[in-house]
């Protein structure tokens, strides 16, 4: 089984490649693999990272011409087929053998299977139907007098029988006698989607095209059953269920909508895909539906609530999907020409996705090449992992204080933060963000949304609190790629100033609405609690009696008490009304967050110490539950109250069963600090990180359901000094930040105004050359942070490096130009000119860099304008040609195929060659030099 799944994930290439191309792919294989221990051990390179676990759950990967228009099974679930415009290929199940390639006559637009396999028939885009027997590729062609194109089609009656369906009509053919049996013409307009599976039912769009009602009609009369009112949101496609009972429709929103067939009414709406749906399909006991996207991910989702499953197939952009009869197996067509067969079997191991699915964006190798620096995409951690083992070390947070505070609303659909006196408010359903310049004077510590996620509250280090209006407008209209779609007013988010309180003595650290939204709970570092009626705009009452800063309060759900948890390591319940203190906890640490139970009869406390405490307000019993690494910085009650999450400073989510008193659940994949969890229902739950991330979790396996990217921000290149002591990063931003290895500690260059492309250390470090976006290269003294001289060119500016004479810069431009300056003189020495455009320039020698792209890797002599294939004395520096090898110069026949795909960056020294992918893994190739 595993050479088979090795073979079939590296298909492409092996079909003529030599049996080195084998031994390349070898590198690919699981960490877990049986086969991995006893053929990698004699080949001169090897991966010490971004290796999955276990194999991915495809069985198998089929290649065919062209676009992949659709794929099924037999209902026997041995074959499987699949057609491009111009192709038919059939294959069996076992083995994964081909068993027919057909040319049809015509355009195909639908493909059907016999029962048993047998016989394949297709519909023509021109008319007509075309048979085939797969054993012996006989062909016939069915005269069913249909001029236009055959939308639908399929076997009934034994195998006896085709029914099919175009615009305007249905038929049945007979395949006995050859003869038409039924022909029915439609009175409605539209044309056939789709069967169920005796052939009674179809299902028919009514319009062509974009279309808001489907018919349910009887198959041999053409009488309409049920007439289907979809959403005011406009129908991609549909399909019908196996037993005609039901519809899933696809719309434009990303959704899914389940419909009863006799009824007519919305069962269901299955949400998760985070971009266009291209194909679903239901499962042969109608239970399960399997949808893909162009998101590249295949789900499969429960009839019943739509609730999508525990299985998700990711990394393959299908545009058609079947489900077998059995259940067993899911078949998906790609745009790539791609055909997967995955198993949805229970039970069965399948690869974890990386923790960070954010593509690597930028990659530094250490001058004695023993370690790889490198970022996410919107990250601000420096990640350290060393080349020899794979093992990942301390790493680098670059400015610290970016991400002040975040808030979620209650229904999930809105996020709230501060970064220094700006608010950002994120609407994840419109995909919009709108945020204020100055929301405050001085630092937003604080931020709540009021429950019906209408008004953001913020409290600042300048003693005031804000309250702002979110208000979404269509402000404009927005130019749709799509010519066949109306333009449509893009939603815009808008925060107004409502509302200014003002009455504390220090920094407002915390804030909470009521249940109501009526009124507002706020802690201060002068070691009061603010209750606030905003109807009258007025302070209602101080509650005294915490010793320093209060970390965190909110509301009780029945609205009659206050909790608060403080520096003072206590944790303090309010009767608001009467302005008294009616119970208190003292702990061994501060107290971060707290939480009321949706009864008001528990509450759950975060601990800098990392423990969670869950105190029972009735019989004054405390359960502490341990597990976190570091402080929690939030805590949520499930909606039965048998649940708490929190969130920590150690960067993971966890899932707590009160009852057991244990941890159920550790949740990993946020990369900074996680400042907001909250449940969403019982079965997901929804978390906010330092990290720039939002993300959705499925409660019962703890598996990632989504992620979004919500703020800009992150580093974007790292350049190491020669001695390894510093590095120094750009931003998003203008700013340039230099920090100590060892320490974490950091330096700020200012002076760009527009954003940083690309910085590098002189080779003494003594000196920093950047980029902007502009056409101005600066060079910084970095011991006294000044801004020493400015290099003017007539083109953009792409990337900048010192030469080993520190004298000498080397500036590439857009044009593709390589000029070359000195610094002292301020005068062009000479220039070069490139044949392609590249992201990355470094010196080797003084007559020679290292030129890099996307996905290549060369070797450019300054002196003759060439690139130089051969370099003697780049201490063995591996090259990745352009034909997707990599090789030593000094030893040619050393050579291996990198088997990955969507490289995101790339750097090399003299015995690897590290590379980013787009999800998120690192990898680190070395060369062995074995004897």
């Amino acid at each position: 089984m595993e050479a088979r799944r090795l073979t079939s994930a590296s298909l492409d290439v092996l079909y003529d490649r030599p049996l080195r191309i084998y031994y390349s792919a070898l590198m690919k294989l699981p960490k877990k693999s049986e086969i991995a221990k006893e053929l990698r051990k004699d080949w001169n390179w090897e991966v010490r990272s971004g290796l999955p676990e276990f194999w991915e759950r495809y069985e198998g990967v089929l290649q065919v011409d062209g676009e992949v228009k659709s794929v099924i099974f037999s209902n026997d679930g041995r074959m499987i087929a699949a057609c491009t415009y111009r192709e038919i290929r059939v294959w069996g199940i076992e083995g994964l053998k081909e068993l027919c390639r057909l040319r049809p006559s015509g355009g195909v637009s639908c493909i059907a299977l016999s029962s048993d396999g047998k016989s394949v028939v297709a519909g023509l885009g021109k008319g007509g139907i075309q048979m085939w027997e797969v054993e012996t590729k006989n062909e016939r062609m069915l005269d069913v007098g249909i001029p236009g194109e055959i939308t639908c089609i399929g076997f009934v009656g034994n195998d006896q029988e085709i029914i099919y369906g175009a615009q305007m009509s249905i038929g049945r053919y007979s395949l006995k006698s050859s003869q038409r049996l039924t022909d029915v013409k439609m009175r409605l307009t539209g044309e056939c989607l789709s069967f169920s599976r005796d052939g009674r039912k179809a299902l028919w769009d009514r319009r062509m095209g974009l279309w808001k009602t489907a018919a349910c009609i009887n198959a041999e009369t053409g009488k309409v059953i049920t007439m289907l009112e979809f959403s005011r949101n406009r129908v991609l496609s549909a399909a019908l269920s196996r037993d005609g009972k039901k519809v899933a429709s696809i719309l434009y929103d990303y959704t899914i909508r389940i419909y009863n067939v006799q009824s007519g009414i919305e069962e269901a709406k299955l949400i998760g895909h985070q971009d266009t749906v291209t194909s679903v399909a239901f499962s042969g006991d109608n239970r399960q539906i399997v949808s893909c996207s162009n998101d590249n991910t295949v789900r499969i989702w429960r009839v019943s609530d739509g609730k999508e499953g525990e299985m998700r197939l990711e990394g393959h952009s299908t545009i058609s999907v079947a489900y077998s009869d059995d259940g067993r197996r899911v078949v998906s067509g790609g745009r790539d020409g791609k055909v997967r067969i995955w198993s949805v079997e229970p039970g069965l191991e399948e690869r974890q996705p990386s923790v960070n699915q954010r593509s690597v964006t930028c990659l530094a190798l250490s001058s004695d090449g023993q370690r790889v620096f490198y970022a996410h995409k919107y990250g601000r951690r420096i990640r350290i992992r060393n080349v020899g083992n794979g093992i990942e070390e301390r790493p680098l947070i670059v400015g610290r204080d970016h991400t002040n505070t975040i808030a979620i609303s209650n229904s999930g659909n809105r996020l709230a933060t501060a970064v220094g006196n700006e608010l950002l408010v994120y609407d994840t359903t419109e995909r919009s963000i709108f945020k204020t310049r100055r929301a405050h004077d001085d630092l937003i510590l604080s931020v709540a949304f009021s429950p019906d996620g209408q008004k953001v509250a913020t409290g600042s280090f300048n003693k005031t609190i804000r309250i702002w209006n979110v208000v979404k407008r269509r402000s404009h209209w927005m130019i749709r790629l799509e010519p066949h779609l109306e333009p449509q007013p893009e939603p815009k988010l808008e925060l107004m100033l409502k509302l200014e309180l003002k009455g504390h003595g220090d920094g407002v650290w915390s804030l909470a609405f009521s249940p109501d939204g009526l009124k507002l709970v706020s802690g201060s570092s002068d070691n009061t609690i603010r209750i606030w009626n905003l109807q009258t705009r007025s302070h209602m009452i101080t509650l005294e009696g915490h010793t320093h800063t209060v970390l965190s309060v909110t509301f009780s759900l029945d609205n009659q008490k206050v909790v608060s948890g403080s520096h003072d390591k206590t944790v303090r319940v309010w009767n608001f009304k009467k302005g008294e203190e009616e119970q208190k906890q003292i702990y061994n640490s501060s107290v971060w967050s707290v939480a009321f139970s949706s009864n008001s009869s528990k509450i759950a406390c975060g601990c800098s110490d990392g423990t969670i405490h869950v105190w029972d307000l009735e019989g004054g019993e405390v359960t502490i539950l341990q597990g976190h690494a570091d402080a929690v910085l939030s805590v949520a009650f499930s909606p039965d109250n048998r649940k708490v999450v929190s969130g920590s400073h150690d960067t993971t989510v966890r899932l707590w069963d009160l009852e057991a008193g244990r941890e159920e659940r550790r949740i990993a994949g946020h990369t900074e600090s996680v400042l907001v969890v909250t449940f969403r229902g019982g079965d997901y739950v929804l978390s906010a990180s330092y990290d720039n991330t939002y993300r959705t979790w499925s409660v019962q396996t703890g598996k990632q359901r989504a992620i979004q990217d919500v703020f800009d921000g992150g580093v974007r290149s790292i350049a190491l000094s020669s001695d390894n002591r510093s590095v120094v990063v750009r931003l998003e931003d203008s700013t340039i930040r230099i920090l100590d290895v060892e320490t974490g500690d950091e330096k700020i260059l200012k002076g760009h105004t527009d954003a940083v492309k690309s910085v590098a250390f002189s080779c003494n470090n003594e000196k920093i050359l950047s980029v902007s976006s502009g056409k101005i290269a600066r060079i910084w003294n970095l011991e006294t942070r000044k801004e020493e001289a400015r290099l003017f060119l007539n083109d953009s500016l792409e990337a900048a490096t010192f030469s080993p004479n520190p004298k000498i810069v080397a500036l590439l431009a857009s044009d593709r130009t390589l000029w070359f300056w000195n610094i002292e003189t301020g005068k062009r020495e000479k220039k070069s000119q490139l044949p392609n455009l590249y992201t990355s320039i470094t010196f080797i020698s003084d007559t020679r860099l290292v030129v890099r792209s996307r996905n290549a890797i060369r070797i450019w002599n300054v002196e003759t304008g060439r690139e130089d294939e051969n370099v003697p004395g780049t201490a063995n520096l591996p090259i990745l040609a352009r034909d997707g090898w990599i090789y030593s110069p000094s030893n040619p026949n050393m050579r291996c195929w990198l088997p990955y795909e969507d490289i995101s960056t790339m750097v090399s020294n003299a015995s690897c060659i590290v590379f980013g992918v787009d999800l998120g893994d690192v990898v680190i190739v070395r060369l062995i030099q074995r004897t």
